[in-house]
């Protein structure tokens, strides 16, 4: 299997950590552990700094998962208990910077809609398929291939997959006023895209 020569990062070893704190202290060996060989495992789809990163954090979420199922936690539990992990990873400094940069601009829907047209596809990476286009009074992001999605299959857990939805939560509450969104599909949830709606208040 080919692998990829992207050395660890500060940022890294802090998503490991934050995960690996969430564990009850006898788990947390096993989990670095599992981390680090599902990481080797998907050295052919790390082609890019981008794409490692995400699966970095989807390694840390199905790690944790199994953890919690190996000390007895049903599914559902097992899920919370990540759920609330991933909903909480980086939100803060996340929420920050984006008041911060829509504090600054003269017209809050247009950065959005320039960011999400020009920039969106680099910050993702090539892992998804994602698509801009414009409606009524405003534009909207449809991601027809999402990455996470990929990686959850590969190691069969997609039942996951609506916990990534859920952390777009961290940017969706910092939208300012004068954006409304909605967010009517998602592949989580069974669509073949997950449509992302943006319009002026």
């Amino acid at each position: 299997m080919k692998q990829h020569a992207f050395p660890a990062t500060i940022h890294d070893r802090l998503t490991i950590r934050y995960f690996r704190k969430s564990l009850p202290r006898d788990q947390r060996k096993q989990f670095a552990v599992s981390v680090a060989d599902m990481m080797a495992s998907e050295g052919d789809f790390a082609t890019d700094l981008v794409t490692r990163n995400h699966l970095l954090v989807g390694s840390c979420v199905v790690c944790a998962y199994r953890r919690w199922l190996a000390i007895g936690l049903r599914k559902q539990a097992a899920k919370a208990k990540v759920g609330r992990s991933i909903a909480n990873l980086s939100a803060r400094s996340s929420r920050f910077l984006l008041r911060l940069i829509y504090l600054f601009s003269r017209d809050a829907f247009e950065t959005t809609r320039r960011y999400t047209s020009e920039k969106i596809g680099a910050v993702y990476g090539p892992s998804f398929d994602i698509e801009f286009g414009e409606i009524e009074g405003g534009f909207v992001s449809i991601v027809n291939a999402c990455g996470y999605r990929a990686f959850l299959c590969r190691h069969g857990v997609e039942e996951l997959l609506g916990l990534f939805c859920e952390w777009d939560r961290v940017w969706i509450g910092a939208l300012p006023d004068t954006i409304d969104f909605n967010r009517p599909s998602t592949i989580a949830q069974g669509a073949e895209t997950c449509r992302f709606e943006f319009t002026r208040s």
